[in-house]
């Protein structure tokens, strides 16, 4: 009996420590980029460096909007696209998985299949040719490039939606329609509202990948006043390079949103990501 109790005690000091190891790897980094944007110029030059700044400041934060004007304009650049993008992924991929869920026709196996084989093909292929595509028709320096993809359907989210309307049990639809109700009234009126963990997850996955998304905006957008926050941030880069709180509070600025997001609908992401594997 005492040696089972010190075998468990080792295995759950074992987990503690594994645990708090881990921690350490993921808050390390957001620790040191609190520090440091509170910190003066000069602290973060010496050696060694000190893990905590020795008199708070948040200098660095009038620095930054005094060196970059335009980084209100950028925040609200990248809110602007990014909750576009939500609107549309969440109509178009939820509207497309309702039909593989729900309809009944002789090739919907197979045209699912192919949707998800487009998750194979990797973004560089698409680059060139969608370039070329939005260049002829004059979306190069706006911000169609970034919105319109995402209101065509996403093969991602059409598979985590799809995966959970086949949880919801088909007898509700039935009932709806001895009701009188049609297709569209069970998807309005019974499919979505009882999918709101998987909805608030692709809400939240679909903003990140948006709000982080530097490539696209980088590629179309010549016009600094249409600039995201993350093209912005790496503008920012060249121009106080030397200023390491600065480029913390712009770094800190970008991961906000984020944050608050995870924070308040990581139960949802659970439950949603966790529903999707119910039924096949």
């Amino acid at each position: 009996m005492t040696e089972g109790r010190k075998s468990s005690l080792s295995v759950t000091i074992t987990k503690y420590f594994l645990l708090t190891v881990t921690l350490l790897l993921f808050v390390g980094p957001l620790v040191w980029l609190l520090s440091t944007m509170m910190k003066t110029k000069a602290e973060t030059y010496k050696v060694p460096p000190a893990i905590f700044p020795e008199q708070l400041t948040f200098e660095a934060f009038e620095r930054l909007f005094a060196v970059q004007p335009l980084m209100w304009r950028w925040i609200q650049n990248s809110f602007t696209i990014s909750i576009i993008v939500v609107i549309g992924v969440v109509l178009s991929s939820s509207i497309v998985a309702y039909g593989f869920a729900r309809f009944k026709t002789k090739y919907k196996d197979k045209l699912f299949s192919i949707v998800l084989v487009t998750l194979m093909i990797p973004p560089s292929i698409m680059m060139i040719p969608s370039y070329v595509l939005y260049t002829k028709l004059g979306w190069v320096d706006t911000w169609l490039p970034l919105i319109v993809p995402a209101w065509l359907g996403s093969a991602y989210y059409i598979f985590l939606f799809r995966q959970f309307f086949m949880s919801i049990p088909m007898e509700l639809d039935e009932a709806t329609y001895l009701d009188g109700g049609n297709r569209w009234t069970v998807y309005t009126r019974v499919i979505m509202p009882l999918s709101k963990p998987i909805i608030i997850t692709t809400v939240i996955l679909s903003f990140v990948n948006s709000w982080l998304d530097f490539l696209g905006p980088f590629l179309y957008l010549k016009d600094n006043l249409k600039f995201t926050l993350s093209v912005g941030l790496q503008l920012l880069i060249g121009q106080t390079s030397q200023d390491f709180p600065a480029l913390a509070a712009g770094a800190f600025i970008s991961i906000i949103p984020i944050g608050l997001l995870y924070f308040f609908g990581q139960r949802y992401i659970v439950e949603g990501v966790v529903l999707t594997g119910t039924k096949g």
